[in-house]
């Protein structure tokens, strides 16, 4: 069977916009975090988010197209692009039919949706802008970027809570391994909207909650309090082997497997023991004698971090103590499709041997016991590296790539 590997990477994230300034500042240990702009948050407990600080957007989509956008479309479509470039594809001498592209979103175009609606009860019907329903819905994002860079085979969204763009990749993976596709692009974006903030401010998910602590994201940490809310694009180029040998590209990581499952301790909560966490771990792995780096899906919850621990020792036993373990998201931020930039740079791990840091995380938690990687990015040789992403509600997926000789 053709092996898939990782040929370009695009990405458009709060501390960086391309491959080169993400990365750089992902290992410098650089925070994306600021005071929310757009809209009020005076009357909330929380005020931080990681906002993407948008780039000219007419240096990666056509007028004619970027005017018929909105905002989290422009991301995704902007990703694709850095990513096209990256890869060195052209997408001129591709078979359109044979190249496809999967995204994963929590909401998809959320402040489009706010819009739509304020609109329609407001004005009623007939006085709604009908660009805003035809951007409102889930695959919009998907259409936008198929239209853009004329992909014409494989085209399908997913929203699987924070394991959206984690469900893109594999999906993608098997696709191309089936030889459904020679090319997909994978992975996924999210936004920040005022109703999605709200929501989960109002409900005291997001740091400070009710804490004496101050707001922050700091996987890890004895005094985590919540996640903060971030947005962005991260999108993988993927294809078979074979084609990427065909066009001379040099690929960054190989895709070797992956672990799905699910658990039933509750719509809005996670498991306390990491089992199934476990099992999706040990899924992903399948025979591979070790693993050298993880990027974590912690989101800096009192739950969410200590199952993962538990999850870690659980499939890997004592060789746990002796993996680098990372959570990207304490610079980029929580959100749904934050695997799509956490796989980019789970990649570029592999590919430079640099484990990226945890930051923030100054007060170690006694639960969370395993190499965190807290005191910068390190160097190590990393064979293999596995991205996990674990949702609230049951949605486990971890993905294995494979260092590329």
């Amino acid at each position: 069977m053709n092996s898939i590997v990782v040929t370009g990477i695009g990405v458009v994230s709060p501390i960086g916009i391309g491959k080169e300034e993400f990365w750089r500042n992902c290992v410098a240990g650089r925070s994306g975090i600021r005071p929310i702009q757009g809209f009020a948050v005076d009357h909330l407990r929380s005020r931080l988010g990681y906002q993407v600080e948008d780039p000219d957007y007419h240096r990666y989509i056509k007028p004619a197209n970027l005017r018929r956008m909105d905002r989290i479309s422009r991301m995704v479509a902007a990703s694709v692009k850095l990513a096209i470039q990256d890869a060195g594809l052209q997408m001129e001498e591709e078979n359109p039919e044979r190249v496809g592209i999967m995204i994963g979103t929590g909401l998809g175009s959320s402040k489009t949706v706010d819009l739509f609606f304020r609109d329609l009860v407001r004005s009623g019907p007939h006085e709604v802008a009908p660009l805003l329903f035809q951007t409102s819905v889930p695959n919009a994002i998907c259409s936008h970027a198929s239209i853009e860079f004329g992909i014409k085979g494989i085209n399908t969204t997913f929203s699987h809570k924070e394991v959206s763009a984690e469900s893109a990749i594999v999906h993608a993976f098997n696709a191309l391994r089936r030889g459904k596709a020679e090319v997909i692009f994978a992975g996924g974006g999210d936004e920040i909207s005022e109703p999605l903030y709200t929501v989960y401010a109002t409900m005291g998910t997001l740091s400070p909650q009710r804490s004496p602590y101050p707001e922050g994201m700091r996987p890890f940490d004895r005094t985590r309090n919540g996640f903060v809310l971030g947005e962005g694009g991260g999108i993988l180029v993927m294809e078979t082997l074979d084609h990427a040998r065909g066009r001379g590209a040099l690929p960054y990581a190989e895709v070797v497997g992956y672990g799905m499952v699910g658990c039933n301790d509750g719509v809005w909560s996670y498991e306390a023991d990491g089992s199934s966490m476990a099992k999706a771990i040990s899924l992903a792995m399948g025979d591979c004698p070790r693993v050298d780096y993880i990027c974590a899906a912690a989101n800096s919850t009192q739950p969410l971090d200590r199952a993962e621990t538990r999850a870690i020792r659980g499939a890997l036993g004592k060789k746990a103590e002796e993996i680098s373990i990372s959570a990207v998201k304490s610079m980029i931020g929580e959100f749904d499709a934050s695997g799509g930039i956490r796989g980019c740079a789970t990649v570029l791990a592999v590919k430079q041997g640099i484990v990226p840091p945890t930051i923030n995380c100054r007060e170690p938690d006694p639960a969370c016991d395993l190499d965190y990687t807290t005191h910068g990015a390190t160097k190590k040789e990393i064979g293999f590296a596995l991205l996990n992403g674990f949702a609230n509600g049951g949605a486990h997926i971890c993905i294995l790539f494979k260092e590329v000789s």
